[in-house]
């Protein structure tokens, strides 16, 4: 069965306005858009949370190319259609981030502590991307922290 929102018709500029109104009416501080170079098409979400008096930047990618291959492998006729797959990953990002605000309203949870693999470190990696780098940050997961 193909993923979900594949038959949206809705434009990628209104999911990912959704995004930014609910990031903001969630505390975000200021939104910027990355567009990538001769496409027109935004890349990356960029936001800015407070967390203890600190203002913490943090990075939402959209990798819509390798969404285009998921569809294609889930064998959805328009799949070659780049806007259809623009358009269509948003949805999935702005369906994730509703999922994710629905969550923090339940006070399970903090926005900081959902987005925390998208934090922008001084690097300018993601907290996610220096993970994948050094495997070491995030421990063994047992309570025996020597190796």
């Amino acid at each position: 069965m193909p993923i979900r929102n594949y038959t949206t018709k809705v434009p990628a500029n209104r999911s990912i306005q959704e995004i930014q109104e609910t990031l903001v009416a969630h505390g975000a501080t200021g939104v910027l858009l990355e567009y990538e170079i001769g496409t027109g098409r935004i890349q990356a979400l960029k936001f800015i949370l407070v967390l203890n008096e600190r203002r913490l930047p943090f990075q939402l990618p959209v990798d819509w190319r390798a969404f285009q291959r998921v569809l294609e492998k889930q064998r959805v006729a328009k799949y070659r259609d780049e806007d259809y797959c623009y358009r269509v990953a948003w949805r999935v990002v702005r369906d994730w981030v509703m999922s994710q605000m629905a969550l923090f309203e339940t006070q399970m949870v903090t926005i900081p502590q959902i987005f925390l693999p998208y934090a922008v470190t001084r690097s300018g990696e993601t907290s996610y991307e220096q993970a994948l780098k050094n495997p070491r940050l995030l421990g063994e997961g047992t309570d025996d922290e020597q190796s």
